[in-house]
């Protein structure tokens, strides 16, 4: 089991409370990810940024992670 299986919630939850500098980043993501085609982001995690951003595909190593971003609406 790697750290990000064991500190899933742990991990959404620091952004939750950070919630400023997640948005700092996901505007700055904004930037530079295009708007059109499709993407795959590596180490997508829990898909707190690829929905937002409009990815479709992801890849992590965390199973747990993989579960949140597979049901993130």
């Amino acid at each position: 089991m790697n750290i990000f299986d064991i500190y899933t919630n742990e991990y959404d939850q620091w952004y939750e409370r950070n919630k400023f500098v997640y948005l700092s980043e996901l505007e700055a993501l904004k930037k530079v990810v295009p708007k059109k085609g499709k993407g795959l982001e590596i180490g997508v995690g829990t898909g707190r940024f690829a929905e937002p951003l409009g990815i479709s595909y992801g890849l992590d190593p965390s199973e747990k992670m993989l579960e949140i971003a597979k049901n993130v609406e």
